[in-house]
């Protein structure tokens, strides 16, 4: 519970990547019994083809995309209350408007930790951070991967 006594609202940023996944078990176990979960999918087309004939092509082709991707997570949220957010934005704009129109106690998102040169250029969790008006949990893929190193090595002993 949060300090005004209302039921915990997470945000989670969700691409189906393993990070993302970690997130969205994270939020899920933050968000309790009673909490509330927001999975949101963002995605952007280039502007450059607004107005093209093959526009409406290009913007079904990225919500299919969209749908395939976030369609697990029936099986994934079974028994959470959670809700999906699918919005053309870029991905750190969405989620923190997602966050704030919910009101959300935390974000959490996943992250792929393209390496330096992605950090000078600015990552979703680097903007995020800037831009978010509650606390932002970042999961960097390395430590899934370490996770599953180390769950891999319990079951092989």
């Amino acid at each position: 519970m949060t300090l005004d006594n209302r039921s915990r609202r997470i945000v989670v940023g969700y691409d189906g990547s393993p990070a993302s996944r970690a997130g969205l078990a994270r939020a899920a176990e933050r968000a309790g019994d009673d909490g509330k979960v927001y999975v949101v999918h963002a995605y952007t087309l280039p502007h450059d083809w607004i107005g093209t004939p093959d526009y409406q092509v290009l913007l079904d082709v990225v919500l299919n995309r969209a749908q395939a991707c976030v369609k697990p997570l029936d099986d994934d949220l079974q028994g959470i209350n959670w809700e999906l957010e699918v919005i053309a934005d870029r991905p750190a704009t969405a989620i923190a408007g997602v966050a704030a129109a919910r009101d959300a106690d935390e974000i959490i998102i996943g992250t792929r930790g393209y390496g330096r040169a992605r950090a000078l250029l600015g990552s979703v969790a680097h903007e995020l951070i800037h831009l978010a008006e509650c606390p932002v949990t970042v999961i960097p893929e390395r430590a899934v991967e370490r996770a599953e190193e180390r769950a891999k090595a319990l079951v092989a002993s």
